[in-house]
């Protein structure tokens, strides 16, 4: 530690902190005046609906604990991340809803940054997020891993048109290419179903020209131009008739999984989210879901994320199967990798979002884990 002169006269103590993802050496001031909050969370539009009631559960608990919370918004962001630098705030536990990870100097990145660098603790390490909930970059890792994926091509940034034509023909005319007129565009860092182009024409004087038109909207991202998947249908303990389409929800240790339809997809008054029973997991022999998104948690390190898998109705390479009613083996490929920014849209105010009592868990659980990390500080200062 070496004695750092604020231009006001106060000197203090400059700590060089070593970020355990990269080899960056991070600069930040200790004040030991600073104002402490056990648990911070950051959201663009602080008054936005979808989050007010996952809100008010995550202050009611961090209030039984005695837990400060800090909410940082659009219109703060910046000074926060001054204070935190100059030794002026500080924060244990960090919750981050907001960061485009892939966008230089977006400020809510470099505010989960600048708390991991300053001695806090993000949810997600900002490396991690960064790396998995780019597609281009995750879809590599799950092949290597040999988890179920949808066939793709990746198409980097700066290709010239004729090569992007070029490779198209060759990723469409391979041998024992499934692909029946369904393809889908994705943007490797799009969320959100933003990014997403649903091409349905075979023609590849129509389908390379809708492939150039989305890859020029924005030229510094990756595309993956994957073959559509189909999945059956299964009939859940409640007698709904329900995709095999599953989103598992990872929450610091516990995994929670739901069927899963999209919103779009639904019915007036039908759910998005239906919690998958322990007994449908035993009935229709599901244990490898789980394992499947086990694996994705060891191989991307993040505490808190979303997957959406779903069991492919035609034979696909998948170190995961599941028999079906017929016997045969089905491979699960995974559709959307990771999403580190999960849904807690209550289901009460729309059919949309997650069952409450699922919100309320995790509510529970990030004020627990921040509880923890408290009492470790704590102990290591008295230590």
């Amino acid at each position: 530690m070496e004695n750092f002169q604020l231009p006001s006269g106060e000197s203090f103590p400059r700590l060089y902190l070593k970020d355990s993802e990269s080899d960056s050496m991070a600069e930040c001031i200790v004040n030991y005046a600073s104002e402490h909050y056990d648990i911070s969370m950051s959201l663009k539009d602080p008054l936005h609906p979808a989050f007010s009631v996952f809100l008010e559960s995550l202050k009611r608990e961090c209030t039984k604990r005695g837990l400060r919370f800090l909410l940082v918004h659009e219109a703060m962001v910046a000074e926060t991340i001054e204070k935190i630098r100059i030794g002026k705030l500080t924060s244990g536990f960090h919750l981050d809803f907001f960061s485009l990870w892939h966008e230089v100097n977006e400020p809510f990145a470099k505010l989960a940054q600048t708390i991991q660098d300053c001695g806090g603790k993000p949810i997600n390490s900002p490396h991690r997020s960064r790396l998995f909930t780019d597609k281009a970059a995750s879809h590599f890792e799950l092949t290597k891993n040999n988890l179920g994926v949808p066939r793709s091509l990746i198409l980097r940034p700066g290709l010239p048109e004729k090569t992007i034509k070029q490779m198209i023909i060759g990723f469409l005319s391979k041998k024992n290419s499934s692909w029946e007129g369904g393809l889908f565009l994705k943007k490797g860092n799009g969320f959100g179903n933003k990014g997403v182009t649903h091409i349905k024409t075979a023609l590849l004087d129509e389908l390379i020209p809708q492939v150039q038109n989305a890859l020029a909207s924005d030229p510094t991202d990756s595309y993956l131009l994957q073959e559509e998947v189909h999945c059956g249908y299964m009939q859940t303990n409640q007698g709904l008739t329900r995709p095999a389409y599953w989103r598992i929800i990872y929450c610091l240790g516990d995994f929670h999984a739901f069927w899963w339809k999209p919103a779009g997809y639904c019915a007036p008054d039908e759910k998005s989210y239906i919690p998958l029973e322990d007994s449908e997991l035993r009935t229709f022999r599901l244990q490898p879901l789980l394992d499947f998104a086990e694996e994705l948690k060891e191989l991307s390190g993040l505490d808190w994320f979303s997957t959406e898998i779903c069991l492919h109705e035609k034979p696909s390479y998948s170190k995961h199967q599941i028999r079906s009613g017929n016997g045969s083996m089905l491979p699960l490929v995974a559709i959307d990798y990771f999403n580190d920014q999960c849904d807690v849209h209550v289901q009460s105010q729309w059919n949309g979002g997650p069952p409450d009592q699922f919100v309320n868990t995790v509510a529970r659980r990030f004020a627990e884990h921040a509880t923890s990390l408290s009492r470790m500080n704590k102990s290591r200062k008295a230590g």
